[in-house]
């Protein structure tokens, strides 16, 4: 039993992995090692700048949408995702000549029609909302050409937002609403107080009274004056108030506020990743390699004895 343990115990040691064998045989190969991963390298790092020069950048423009009807009619709803909807928006926008010279270059000329227009357009501007306050909009353009036009882009969006809001034409008209009606009630209570002064003039009865007794015998003689004269009244005020209310809102009709200047984003590559992954995998394609070349000799130098 003793011999057979032995005997297997040499055998044991024969399949055992020896550490400063592997070293040396990466210290033989090294220049294998370290060719393969300069090549894998600047593989990796062509791949690398490729990207790098294909990654898009971005402007960026933060505004915020602050909109009240104040009870008005036709007051128009602003949304900023339905703009590229209209076919005049975006006839509007490829008029940025640079713009329009890229969308030709990128569109061959039987597939050039509106749709695909639109479709350019919604691929290089990006509308996106805060999820804490849809009011808070930030308008997101890639440089497609230079910086110059991509600002085009976002001020000619800008343009066309600010054009959706009409809300002070609406306080506007019903301003001069309110004031012909107001204007035609004055007049209306003026003839009615004249109306009043005639009967003053005219019924006898009226010299003998008291001033205040004066005014309840019209309202008792005359009804319908006196009702006509309040009806009037209380237009004339209501009309008043509700001029008063919309010079008010003059403070108010900025819908649209500017929260940011445009401003510069670098888009994100996957340059670093690319040149860090060519330089691992360089690095463990010598080490294989070498291995490979190891085993290779061991078997020729076996195969000639």
């Amino acid at each position: 039993m003793s011999k057979e343990l032995k005997v297997m115990e040499p055998k044991q040691y024969d399949d055992e992995i020896d550490l400063y064998e592997l070293i040396e045989i990466l210290v033989r190969h090294k220049w294998s090692i370290v060719i393969t991963t300069v090549i894998c390298t600047l593989l990796s790092l062509g791949a690398a700048l490729y990207v790098r020069s294909k990654t898009p950048n971005y402007l960026i423009k933060s505004i915020l949408i602050q909109q009240d009807t104040y009870g008005l009619k036709g007051v128009n709803k602003l949304d900023v995702d339905s703009i590229l909807f209209k076919d005049i928006n975006v006839d509007r926008i490829l008029e940025i000549e640079p713009i329009k010279q890229k969308y030709l270059e990128n569109t061959s000329e039987n597939m050039r029609n509106m749709i695909s227009e639109r479709k350019f357009l919604q691929d290089i501007i990006t509308v996106s909302k805060n999820e804490k306050n849809p009011n808070e909009i930030s308008i997101k353009t890639e440089i497609i050409a230079d910086e110059k036009s991509g600002r085009d882009i976002i001020n000619t969006y800008m343009d066309i937002l600010r054009e959706q809001d009409n809300l002070s034409d609406v306080i506007g008209k019903e301003k001069k609403l309110k004031s012909d009606s107001l204007e035609k009630t004055k007049i209306e209570i003026e003839n009615i107080q004249n109306e009043i002064l005639n009967i003053f003039k005219n019924d006898s009865d009226l010299r003998v009274l008291k001033p205040e007794e004066k005014i309840y015998y019209i309202a008792s003689k005359y009804p319908e004056l006196n009702l006509r004269k309040s009806e009037k009244e209380k237009y004339y005020n209501t009309y008043v108030n509700e001029l008063l209310t919309l010079d008010s809102l003059n403070d108010k009709l900025e819908t649209v506020k500017e929260t940011t200047d445009i401003y510069f984003v670098k888009g994100q590559s996957k340059a670093k990743l690319i040149l860090g992954v060519g330089i691992v995998m360089g690095l463990f394609l010598g080490i294989m390699i070498t291995f490979l070349k190891e085993f290779i000799d061991g078997y020729k130098r076996r195969y000639q004895k």
